[in-house]
C-alpha cells in the first residue's frame, strides 16, 4: 500500500501562506510540520520533539502567521513571543518569519546581545507582532520599559533542551510570569527528558504531545567513531592533526568544551599548517556573524568551536 503524502493545502493554511510557501520552494510539509501545524491552528498547547533540521521552525512560524493575520499589535505590546537560546538561532527564525510574511502585514523584532540597543529599541517603536529573542535581552528590555506583555498570545519556546543546557532556564521562567496566563505556548525541544516534561508541566496547559523522531536519536548519514589517546592536550591535539592529515578535508567543525580551549586550539593547529578559525559566544555579534558566513560559503574549511554553533 502506498502512503498518500500529504500537502501544505491538507493543513488549513491560508491561501495567501500557502502562496508564499509555494514561492519560498516548499514542497511538502516535514513529519514535524505535518503534525504540528493543524494542533497549533487549533489553538492546542504543544510540546514538540524533533531534531535540528526537521523544519520546526516553520512548524511554528506558518501557523502563528496565520493567527495573527487576524488582529493588529498595539503600542509596544507584540502579540507572539519566540524564545531562542542562541544569536544565531534567533536570527535565522527572524529570516523564516521573512519569507513566510511576503504577503502579510505582519512586523517582526529580533531582540539579541551583541546587537546594538538603540537599533532594537527602534524597531520595537514599530509595534512588531512578533517578537523573537534570547531570554537575556529581552529582560533588558522589558526591565527597561521598551516593550509591555501584556499582549502575548502565543508563547514558542524553541530548543528548551539547549536552553536548559546553557542555564537560561530561570530568565524564561521570568518571562513566562510576565506573560498573560491565558495565552497559547509551543515548546519545541530536541529530546524530551524529565527536565524538559516539569518545564512543559509549568508553561503548558494539556498540551498535545508530537514526536518526529526518538529522543536523542543519531542521524543514519552520520558515522560515529571514538578514538583513546592519552589525557594530555597536546597528545589530543595530535591525535586530531593526524585524524585530518588523512582526510581530504572540505569542511569540519571541532567542538571545544571550554573557550579557553579554542585559541589554543586554533592556534596550535594554524602552527602546523591548517587554515583554521574559531567560533565562540566571547566574540562581537558581527564577527561571528561574518564567520559563519565565511564557514558556510567555504572560504574557511576548518571551524574551531564552542557549543554557541
Amino acid at each position: 500500500m502506498i502512503e498518500q503524502t500529504q500537502s501544505f493545502e491538507d493543513l488549513g493554511l491560508s491561501p495567501e501562506l500557502l502562496k508564499a510557501v509555494e514561492e519560498a520552494g516548499y514542497s511538502n510539509p516535514t513529519p514535524i510540520q505535518e503534525k504540528s501545524i493543524p494542533l497549533v491552528l487549533m489553538g492546542r498547547d504543544l510540546m514538540g520533539c524533533a531534531q535540528t533540521g526537521t523544519g520546526k521552525t516553520a512548524a511554528f512560524s506558518l501557523p502563528v502567521i496565520d493567527i495573527l493575520s487576524h488582529g493588529q499589535a498595539r503600542a509596544r505590546m507584540p502579540r507572539a513571543l519566540v524564545l531562542s537560546p542562541t544569536r544565531e538561532l534567533a536570527q535565522q527564525i527572524s529570516e523564516n518569519f521573512t519569507t513566510c510574511t511576503k504577503n502579510h502585514s505582519l512586523g517582526h523584532a529580533v531582540l539579541i546581545g551583541g546587537e546594538s540597543m538603540p537599533d532594537q529599541e527602534r524597531a520595537l517603536l514599530k509595534n512588531p507582532d512578533v517578537v523573537i529573542a534570547t531570554p537575556g535581552r529581552l529582560l533588558d528590555m522589558f526591565e527597561r520599559g521598551k516593550l509591555m506583555m501584556g499582549g502575548i498570545k502565543i508563547l514558542v519556546i524553541d530548543e528548551a533542551d539547549r536552553m536548559l543546557d546553557m542555564g537560561f532556564i530561570p530568565d524564561v521562567k521570568r518571562i513566562a510570569s510576565t506573560l498573560p496566563r491565558i495565552r497559547q505556548t509551543l515548546l519545541f525541544s530536541a529530546t524530551l527528558g524529565g527536565e524538559i516534561r516539569a518545564l512543559a508541566d509549568a508553561f503548558l496547559i494539556n498540551p498535545k504531545e508530537v514526536s518526529v523522531a526518538p529522543p536523542a536519536s543519531i542521524a543514519k548519514t552520520v558515522t560515529h567513531t571514538m578514538i583513546k589517546v592519552p589525557k594530555f592536550p597536546k597528545d589530543k591535539r595530535a591525535a586530531l592533526r593526524r585524524i585530518m592529515a588523512g582526510e581530504d578535508l572540505q569542511s569540519a567543525l571541532v567542538f571545544c568544551n571550554r573557550k579557553k580551549d579554542i585559541s589554543v586550539l586554533r592556534s596550535s593547529l594554524r602552527k602546523h599548517g591548517f587554515e583554521a578559525e574559531e567560533l565562540h559566544g566571547d566574540m562581537a555579534q558581527h564577527n561571528r556573524t561574518e564567520t559563519l558566513a565565511a564557514y558556510k560559503s567555504g572560504k574557511i574549511k576548518l571551524l574551531i568551536c564552542s557549543d554557541v554553533a
